[in-house]
């Protein structure tokens, strides 16, 4: 992990002992990692720590599994997404809440028929927090791989979205609330779309033909939204909308 100024690299302490997968900065300058690392600064950290800008500190004891997102709403909770049952020593099945001093589950997280973890986490502008990832199931509730969280309860998102290996990567939101979804999949609710679709809040849309690769696996793994509703998109891909992109495409 290191921070760019805008001419130099700096590092942050002396960073973490193994990969870093995700990045979520606060209001207070406090930075948040996670990953699958056991250190942060030499201090002991399981998976997930906090940078305030001079030291690492733990989150009280971290989690037993890798972490691969992370999100905070506007009420400074953090969420944290991955590969992982328990946080803080408490059951967590691949998502968790911290509020400052406490882990906290999200009802009785996820459950999937294969390798089951969240890799991507979104929050809006209700602080209602959006999960995706490798997951049938969250809290006794049908959701395919991608669902939402309303503080209290799970809700699908429709029929989700579906495919051979579906998988949910990346979410992003653009300043009218619409919520963008990349990863691996042919087809979301009712729509075909192939890797990246757009939900509006209550229906499904594609954006043109999506993106293809010639070879067997395609997806989408990253998404960003600029102030002019501009949607970036990264992953392993060779067209988008029938023409020609390697790997990056604006939409």
């Amino acid at each position: 992990v290191a921070r760019w100024d805008g001419s130099a690299w700096h590092p942050l302490g002396s960073g973490m002992n193994h990969w870093v997968y995700a990045l979520a900065l606060d209001g207070q300058g406090n930075l948040y990692v996670g990953g699958d690392f056991t250190t942060a600064g030499g201090v002991d950290a399981s998976h997930i720590a906090r940078w305030d800008g001079n030291a690492w500190h733990p989150l009280g004891s971290g989690i037993n599994g890798v972490v691969m997102a992370l999100a905070l709403d506007g009420q400074g909770n953090l969420y944290a997404g991955g590969d992982f049952t328990t946080a803080g020593g408490m059951n967590a099945n691949y998502i968790a809440r911290w509020d400052g001093s406490t882990w906290h589950p999200l009802g009785s997280g996820m459950v999937g028929s294969w390798d089951p973890s969240v890799s991507a986490l979104a929050v809006d502008g209700h602080n209602d927090l959006y999960a995706g990832g490798q997951f049938t199931n969250t809290g006794g509730v049908d959701a395919n791989y991608i669902a939402r969280w309303d503080g209290s309860a799970w809700h699908p998102l429709r029929r989700g979205v579906g495919g051979a290996y579906p998988t949910v990567w990346a979410l992003a939101f653009d300043e009218q609330g619409n919520l963008y979804v990349g990863g691996s999949f042919t087809s979301a609710g009712d729509q075909h779309a192939r890797n990246i679709a757009r939900w509006d809040g209550s229906t499904w849309h594609v954006l043109g033909s999506g993106v293809n690769y010639f070879g067997p696996y395609p997806y989408v793994n990253a998404l960003a939204v600029d102030g002019r509703r501009n949607l970036y998109v990264g992953g392993s891909f060779e067209r988008v909308g029938g023409k020609s992109s390697s790997n990056i495409a604006l939409w």
